[in-house]
C-alpha cells in the first residue's frame, strides 16, 4: 500500500513538473484575425523573438475580426495552456476585462496594432494610424496636384485602427485641396467588400481622381473591383498593408502607393516587451512603429523591400 501511494505521489510530482515546465515557455499571441498576411507577419516576428529567447508561441486568431466571443475563447485557451504572457490585438473594448482577469493570474498583456483601452496593459506597440492615414492623404494630393475628387472607402465602423487611418486620410486630403465625393463602408469580409466596392464604383469611378482604402482587405477588394470596370487612366489608388497580389499591383502600376506598417516588428518587439516584464524591468507604455509609403519607384529600396516583407511573400 505504501509502495502504491509512493508511486502515485511520484507520478503527481512528475506531472506537476511537466506542467510547470510547459507554463514557463509559452507566450500567447492572439491577433484580431487570422486570414490576412498582416497577422502572419506578426506571427513570424513573434516566433523569431521567441526563438532567440527560448520560448514557444501559441498563435491563434478568429477568422472574423469582428467576432468578439471567438477572440475571448482563444484568450481562455491561452490561460488553459498556462502561457506566461499575452500579445494581443484587441478586437473590442471588452478586452480590457480580459486583460484585468489575466493580470490577476499574473499573466501580463501587451497590445499590438491598436489600443482599445486598458489601464492594466504593459505596453502598446502600434502604428500611429492617424499619422499613417494623414500621410496617405497628403501623398495623394501631391500626386494629383492638390486638386481632384476622391473616394474614401472605409472598412468597418468601430475598428480603432482603421477609424484612425480614415480620419487621418480625410484630414490630410481635404487640408491639401482634395474633395471627398464618396465616403462609404465596404465591410470586414473580403467577399462583401469586393461586392460593395463594385456596386459603389460602377457608376462613379469615371468621375474620380483617387481612391483610398485603409487596410489589406479593402485594398484588395477595390483592386479586384476595378479590374472589372472601365477606369480613367490617371486614377490614383492608395491602399494599406501588403500581400503578394498587392505587391504585384504596385509593381505594374495598378496601385499607386501602399502605406506599409511593420507587423513583423510588432510581433518581435512585443515578445521582448513581455520578456522585460518577466525580468521585472520597466518598459515604455507606448511604442510607435514606423509606417512607410511604398511606390513603384521605391519598392526595391532595401528599407521599403523589408517593410513590404517581399522576401516572405
Amino acid at each position: 500500500m505504501i509502495g502504491k501511494r509512493l508511486y502515485q505521489l511520484v507520478v503527481v510530482m512528475l506531472l506537476s513538473f511537466s506542467t510547470h515546465t510547459l507554463s514557463q515557455d509559452c507566450i500567447g499571441v492572439v491577433p484580431a484575425g487570422s486570414v490576412h498576411d498582416f497577422w502572419l507577419s506578426v506571427k513570424a516576428g513573434s516566433e523569431k523573438a521567441a526563438q532567440e529567447l527560448g520560448y514557444r508561441i501559441y498563435f491563434r486568431g478568429p477568422k472574423d475580426e469582428s467576432d468578439i466571443s471567438a477572440q475571448r475563447m482563444v484568450i481562455d485557451q491561452v490561460v488553459k495552456n498556462q502561457c506566461i504572457g499575452l500579445l494581443l490585438a484587441p478586437n473590442s473594448k471588452d478586452r480590457a476585462d480580459d486583460v484585468a482577469r489575466l493580470k490577476q493570474l499574473d499573466i501580463p498583456t501587451v497590445y499590438i496594432d491598436r489600443d482599445t483601452g486598458s489601464a492594466e496593459i504593459v505596453s502598446v506597440i502600434a502604428t500611429d494610424n492617424y499619422h499613417a492615414g494623414f500621410l496617405a492623404g497628403t501623398k495623394m494630393a501631391k500626386k494629383l496636384g492638390n486638386q481632384g475628387k476622391v473616394a474614401l472607402l472605409r472598412m468597418e465602423k468601430g475598428v480603432v485602427s482603421t477609424d484612425d487611418r480614415e480620419r487621418g486620410f480625410k484630414d490630410g486630403a481635404t487640408s491639401s485641396g482634395l474633395m471627398i465625393v464618396e465616403d462609404s463602408y465596404l465591410g470586414l469580409k473580403i467577399g462583401d467588400a469586393r461586392k460593395n466596392a463594385k456596386e459603389i464604383l460602377a457608376g462613379k469611378v469615371q468621375q474620380l481622381d483617387g481612391i483610398f482604402t485603409p487596410n489589406e482587405s479593402t485594398t484588395l477588394a477595390v483592386l479586384i473591383a476595378l479590374a472589372s470596370l472601365e477606369t480613367p487612366s490617371g486614377l490614383v489608388h492608395i491602399g494599406f498593408d501588403s500581400n503578394k497580389l498587392l505587391i504585384e499591383a504596385l509593381s505594374d502600376g495598378r496601385i499607386y502607393g501602399l502605406v506599409i506598417q511593420q507587423p513583423y516588428e510588432m510581433g518581435y518587439r512585443g515578445v521582448y516587451a513581455l520578456y522585460q516584464t518577466f525580468l521585472g524591468n520597466p518598459f515604455p507604455k507606448n511604442i510607435p512603429t514606423d509606417s512607410i509609403f511604398a511606390t513603384r519607384s521605391n519598392m526595391h529600396q532595401p528599407k521599403v523591400r523589408k517593410a513590404l516583407l517581399m522576401e516572405y511573400k
